[in-house]
């Protein structure tokens, strides 16, 4: 009867030292244990319909709640839903524009050509018998050689008045070894006429002052350098000191 008795007291012993030994954990997984059933009991409790209440459907609105910190996602979150628009069962018509009527243009003036200076009328009318030459040689009869010509010979009968062609004044009036009785004028824009082989009746004095078609002098044959030549008015132009062809000029021949 001893033998069993103390058989089971030293299981009790053992039992008291492993309980000591391991007390703490035993007690965590009895814890454990227990909150774990009391979670599947709660989950088993709950009835089915209020699972399913409590579950989105598919086709309901999805309503998002807080605020967001980004000015223009909240504005988007929180703005009210949009009504939907009926469709018109009477399309409305569409405004056409009006056209403008383009300004008439107003043609372009034609420019006209800007005219020639008119020219003056000629100390004397008759044909040219010697031509102005300053770039090339013309053949002189009277000195019976090639020889350069700034100047025109005017044909005109012995007599014939021999008119101012510009206004302007008299600056010389001289008798020229080779060209006879000379007159010189001076005029406008640095222009100067001269006209000799003039007879011995000039009727100007220097610093007279001449309107155009004034009477100078009269044809004559005082140009001992053109004497070969009929009678005739030796007629010069120059501007600015440099000889001009008197044709640019003066309407000749």
């Amino acid at each position: 009867m001893e033998e069993p008795m103390k058989e089971t007291n030293d299981r009790m012993e053992r039992f008291r030292l492993f309980l000591r030994n391991n007390g703490f954990y035993i007690a965590l997984a009895v814890c454990l244990i227990v909150i774990g059933a009391a979670i599947l009991l709660l989950a088993l409790d709950k009835p089915e319909e209020e699972s399913e209440a409590q579950a989105p459907a598919d086709d309901a609105p999805i309503v998002i709640v807080g605020k967001s910190e980004d000015e223009r996602l909240g504005s988007i979150l929180h703005a009210p839903t949009a009504a939907v628009l009926q469709k018109p069962s009477t399309p409305v018509p569409t405004a056409v524009p009006t056209a403008i009527p383009l300004p008439t243009l107003t043609p372009e003036p034609t420019k006209k050509p800007a005219s020639a200076p008119s020219k003056a009328a000629p100390p004397v009318s008759g044909e040219i018998v010697f031509g102005f030459a300053v770039d090339k040689l013309l053949y002189s009869v009277t000195l019976d050689q090639w020889t350069t010509h700034a100047a025109v010979d005017i044909r005109a009968d012995a007599g014939t008045q021999v008119k101012c062609v510009f206004a302007g004044t008299v600056e010389r009036v001289e008798k020229d070894d080779a060209l006879g009785y000379t007159v010189t004028v001076s005029h406008a824009n640095g222009r100067t006429t001269l006209y000799a082989n003039l007879g011995e009746d000039v009727r100007v004095k220097v610093g007279d002052r001449l309107n155009a078609g004034d009477v100078i002098g009269t044809v004559g044959t005082s140009a001992i350098s053109e004497c070969a030549l009929p009678p005739h008015l030796h007629f010069a132009i120059t501007v600015d000191g440099v000889a001009k062809d008197p044709a640019k000029y003066v309407r000749l021949g």
